[in-house]
């Protein structure tokens, strides 16, 4: 039996709009930058707390609670496009993982989904495009991030990323995907990547958790 979701963090620019089961409430009571207010059930006044975090730096987050955590997230993405994608943290042979510089941030391969295709399958070859590496071997699912921009088009868009560790064992030398806006591709410790400027809050977090996660498997944890 899986656990019921209880929240979600999604990124927009720096910023976090978080959704969140009303029993949890508790437990996330701990920034003073933080604007918490219930759900209503009019899920266009969610453009209202879109515009904050875009338009003001007076709140770092805004949480937003309800009963019915999965009606709140239907409401949300019913108004933005939503492009699923998929990205990996890939791991070398000594434990390094690749890192790429993207438009001025440094962060991790990842792209959106082809129509019909398995975000596992995204993962692997959105990897595989973006760092010129071959034979990478697909491992365990990391983690889900979500993240609202805005399109060309200025339309908002709501993006869910499924992250997984992908391994690779050969010698080649990776080649950054000029294509896509890489300028640069570097194999680091996560320690390492935690000392880069600027990174997405989003990639921060998920390669604290991939440290955890390998700091307890080294220690016969899990």
């Amino acid at each position: 039996m899986t656990n019921k979701q209880q929240t979600y963090e999604i990124q927009l620019d720096e910023r976090s709009l978080i959704l969140a089961d009303e029993q949890v409430i508790p437990e996330l009571l701990h920034d003073p930058n933080q604007l918490v207010l219930p759900y209503s059930g009019n899920k266009k006044s969610l453009f209202q707390y879109l515009d904050t975090l875009e338009k003001s730096d007076r709140f770092q987050s805004i949480l937003i609670f309800s009963k019915d955590l999965p009606q709140l997230y239907i409401d949300l993405k019913s108004l933005l496009l939503w492009i699923p994608a998929a990205g990996g943290i890939i791991r070398n042979k000594e434990g390094q993982i690749l890192t790429i510089f993207r438009r001025s941030v440094w962060d991790l391969p990842k792209g959106k989904l082809d129509p019909n295709e398995k975000f596992r399958i995204a993962a692997l070859r959105e990897c595989e495009e973006e760092t010129g590496l071959h034979a990478l071997v697909l491992g365990d699912k990391l983690a889900e991030t979500y993240h609202i921009y805005r399109e060309k088009n200025n339309a908002r868009a709501l993006k869910k990323t499924k992250w997984y560790i992908l391994h690779y064992f050969g010698n080649d030398l990776p080649i950054p995907q000029i294509s896509e806006g890489i300028e640069q591709i570097e194999w680091l410790f996560p320690e390492e990547v935690l000392l880069k400027k600027p990174i997405h809050r989003n990639i921060f977090k998920l390669i604290e958790k991939y440290i955890k996660i390998q700091s307890a498997k080294n220690k016969g944890d899990l």
